[in-house]
């Protein structure tokens, strides 16, 4: 992907490169049949929560991370480098993260 993100995000957003099929090995199902979807994160806030005035834990740089996205909506602002499909979540909107391997 590079060595730097295509922008940068503020507070509890996450830049997220999206990917087209799940890791191996890993399967996250939803209760409510909605699509679970994965990416890559690129980029994130600094974790200040204003509403919250605290600093929440971010997901790590290169992290997987998995989302729901219902197929009626997309979940949080796209766009596309090169081909390629970004999104910028709210970090609320992240069900889980692990590390890349």
């Amino acid at each position: 992907m590079g060595a730097l993100p295509p922008c940068q995000v503020y507070g509890i957003n996450v830049l997220v490169k999206l990917l087209s099929e799940a890791p191996p090995g890993v399967r996250l199902y939803c209760p409510k049949g909605s699509p679970i979807r994965y990416a890559v994160v690129a980029g994130r806030g600094d974790g200040f929560d204003e509403g919250a005035n605290t600093f929440r834990e971010m997901p790590p740089m290169e992290a997987v991370v998995a989302f729901e996205e219902t197929a009626e909506e997309v979940e949080g602002h796209y766009f596309y480098v090169s081909g390629e499909e970004f999104r910028v979540l709210r970090l609320d909107s992240v069900i889980l993260a692990f590390p890349r391997e």
